[in-house]
């Protein structure tokens, strides 16, 4: 190494701000634009414009090419002319016939003399699923362990105990197929740039006060990429999420999904307008939602009126005052139910009529009547 962490920091305070962005849990948005508008910012900007039209890396690539023309050579750094992203050059070469779908990825800083080398791979493995989801207007998540014959047609399905997940496995362990390839673009990379490989434990080196990606930045981060979770050897494995038809679910379950659809719509409606004033005036045309909810297929009386209780208007528009309405409708409904066993056709059949007569598909159509 021909600097320091000390010297390696001093580099990257040169082009990222201190004290910008950082996940603030009492937000709904992450504004984090204001680092934009820094000097350090409008520095990498110019760093990655004048990057892209250096011909040493134009002139490396065709070379590499050259030398393994059965691997193809992937630019992933078409950004850089527009000055967006990364603070690096990417490129990947593929791996022919690798059963794991190996990928070589290299990143050359232009901010300081280093490059990094490491082997991404895609592993299917078959696995138990972790749990479900159905997409019934709003995104229902389920528990492995609550998913049953009260749920679902068939509980012997294959489908639902076994599922192949991939594994993305980030490694700089090269396997030895791969290190004649590297070793040789390394070479090349090192004669062009005079640049040298960055050891992990200098590159997952935490940077003080400096925030990239809604996370804390590392020096690999912030001389590299952020679109990388940094590790070695690989990220845990993880089970599959499957997704469920609403045929395969059963009568009483499509029942309770109906009643807490129209229940968590009535929330989104009344709880918009606090949203959309969090994010910035600009990004407000373009605001989109995710709506999902957990159940374990049942509904629970308490926890309704609960939740029903909380709900408040924040403005006087007409989606407002009808989900006002419909709000104090289901109240008076799950009030009257003795909370036992499926819901009541009454509270079903109004859920049902509540959402056909009011459908709202996007989140610009909630947002038509906000300011």
């Amino acid at each position: 190494m021909r600097h320091t962490i000390g010297q390696l920091l001093e580099i990257v305070y040169r082009y990222y701000p201190r004290g910008f962005g950082g996940p603030d849990p009492h937000q709904f948005w992450q504004d984090d634009s204001h680092g934009e508008q820094t000097e350090e910012h409008a520095r990498l900007v110019a760093a990655r414009i004048q990057a892209s039209k250096d011909e040493r890396w134009h002139a490396m690539r065709r070379r590499i090419s050259e030398r393994f023309p059965d691997m193809p050579l992937m630019n992933r750094s078409l950004h850089l002319p527009a000055g967006g992203y990364d603070a690096c050059y990417s490129f990947t070469v593929d791996l022919p016939n690798a059963p794991d779908r190996r990928t070589l990825w290299f990143h050359v800083s232009f901010l300081a003399p280093y490059y990094v080398v490491y082997s991404y791979r895609m592993i299917d493995l078959v696995r138990p699923p972790v749990g479900f989801v159905v997409r019934y207007g709003i995104n229902f998540s389920i528990s492995r362990s609550a998913l049953g014959p009260d749920l679902v047609l068939n509980p012997d399905d294959e489908r639902l105990h076994s599922a192949t997940v991939t594994r993305h496995e980030l490694t700089f362990d090269l396997a030895p197929d791969e290190r004649p390839c590297a070793m040789w673009i390394a070479h090349e990379i090192e004669s062009t740039f005079g640049c040298e490989p960055m050891p992990l434990e200098v590159g997952s080196t935490l940077v003080p006060d400096v925030v990239v990606g809604m996370r804390d930045a590392t020096i690999y981060d912030c001389l590299f990429t952020i679109d990388r979770q940094w590790v070695e050897p690989s990220p845990p494995e993880s089970g599959a999420v499957v997704t469920l038809d609403p045929s395969s679910l059963t009568e009483r379950f499509i029942t309770v999904l109906t009643v807490l659809r129209a229940h968590y719509q009535i929330g989104i409606l009344l709880d918009l307008p606090r949203m959309i004033q969090q994010v910035p005036e600009p990004h407000r045309q373009s605001f989109g939602l995710y709506w999902s909810a957990s159940t374990d297929g049942f509904l629970h009386k308490d926890k309704m009126l609960e939740e029903l209780a909380r709900m408040r208007p924040h403005d006087e528009s007409p989606k407002t005052l009808r989900a006002m309405a419909a709000k104090r409708e289901l109240e008076a409904l799950v009030a009257s139910w003795d909370g036992e066993g499926e819901p009541p056709a009454a509270m079903v059949a109004w859920a049902s009529s509540f959402l056909a007569s009011w459908p709202v598909d996007s989140v610009a159509d909630l947002r038509a009547d906000l300011p």
